[in-house]
């Protein structure tokens, strides 16, 4: 019995030092005095360099936290990481979790590292303008996704209606370049190096919309989780906004981690997403409200419903002004 309460114990020493103590509950320091947390993140490509290189260069650590990173397959399994503990921290496209509020989920918004989209159309060469779209097919990832409201706001722009075109789901850029590849779609819509990669076989860049305001990289914790763990939530933001200077400051640093995370081997691809990017990230964590609102329009709009009158008790920018 004493052998079996030690190793009892034991075990629920090293649950606890591994961050999994429940949704709600508090984590504490690992043999090396840092608190660890799983960050799960929803795409492939150069957009969440600040994690990328915040994990390889010491930013993380620098901050005292043992950090985990899980990609995970897409946008839909965000909000039940987070409801499963099996991530602390989530970051994705932020319609996915005022989606998930509105429907009772207690979640808040502690950083933002990407306020506009993150994302560019490549076509085959026989598509000249967006327009020329109309009536052909256009891969992108899911239901939810980015590319998903990407490929929405970029018709509008166009005077073009969404069923204007069809819209292929493929779950992964991958089967986006390969589809462009073989003639099976006219064009996709991805984040740089991965779908740079179609220039290759003859497709060019038709579009980019890193001017266009959109809730992206919206990084959102359990309320509970929040309340039990701040200082893990407070040292994550600050790491953040030192990984979103240093990702301006380093480009050889953060060029090798977009080739290290996003599996492109070509150094030119990655510089290019690196460039493209600039335009993309935050140069703070702090959550931008006018953006967040638009996350909930955009929700409340797919569901038939009515958006919430007062999002501000769903953001926390305390920690990112402290």
């Amino acid at each position: 019995m004493k052998i079996f309460l030690a190793a009892a114990s034991l075990v629920l020493g090293l649950t606890a030092c591994s961050g999994a103590a429940g949704a709600g509950g508090t984590v504490t320091a690992d043999s090396n005095g840092a608190l660890p947390v799983t960050i799960g993140y929803t795409a492939l490509g150069a957009g969440y360099s600040d994690l990328y290189t915040a994990q390889d260069y010491g930013i993380f650590a620098k901050h005292g936290l043992n950090v985990k990173l899980n990609r995970l397959n897409d946008s839909s399994q965000l909000v039940a990481g987070l409801a499963s503990n099996s991530v602390q921290i989530g970051v994705g496209v932020a319609a996915d979790t005022a989606a998930a509020i509105m429907k009772g989920a207690d979640l808040k918004y502690v950083a933002m590292s990407e306020p506009h989209y993150n994302l560019e159309m490549w076509a085959s060469p026989d598509v000249k303008s967006v327009a020329e779209l109309k009536g052909k097919k256009v891969a992108i990832t899911s239901p939810g996704s980015e590319s998903d409201f990407g490929l929405t706001a970029l018709l509008e722009a166009n005077g073009l209606k969404r069923e204007d075109v069809t819209a292929v789901f493929v779950k992964g850029v991958p089967a986006e370049v390969a589809a462009l590849g073989s003639g099976a779609v006219s064009a996709i819509l991805t984040q740089p190096p991965n779908g740079t990669e179609s220039r290759e076989k003859g497709a060019h860049r038709l579009a980019a919309l890193s001017n266009m305001p959109f809730p992206l990289g919206a990084y959102t914790v359990q309320s509970k989780y929040l309340q039990n763990n701040r200082e893990v939530v407070k040292r994550f933001v600050a790491a953040e906004a030192e990984a979103l200077q240093y990702i301006r400051s380093h480009k050889d640093e953060t060029v090798k981690s977009i080739q290290k995370y996003s599996g492109v081997k070509s150094t030119e691809l990655a510089s290019y997403a690196y460039d493209f990017f600039l335009d993309v990230w935050a140069k703070t964590p702090v959550v931008d409200e006018k953006v967040i609102k638009q996350a909930f329009d955009e929700a409340a709009e797919n569901a038939k419903t009515t958006p919430p009158s007062d999002i501000a008790k769903y953001i926390d920018n305390s920690l990112a002004t402290s």
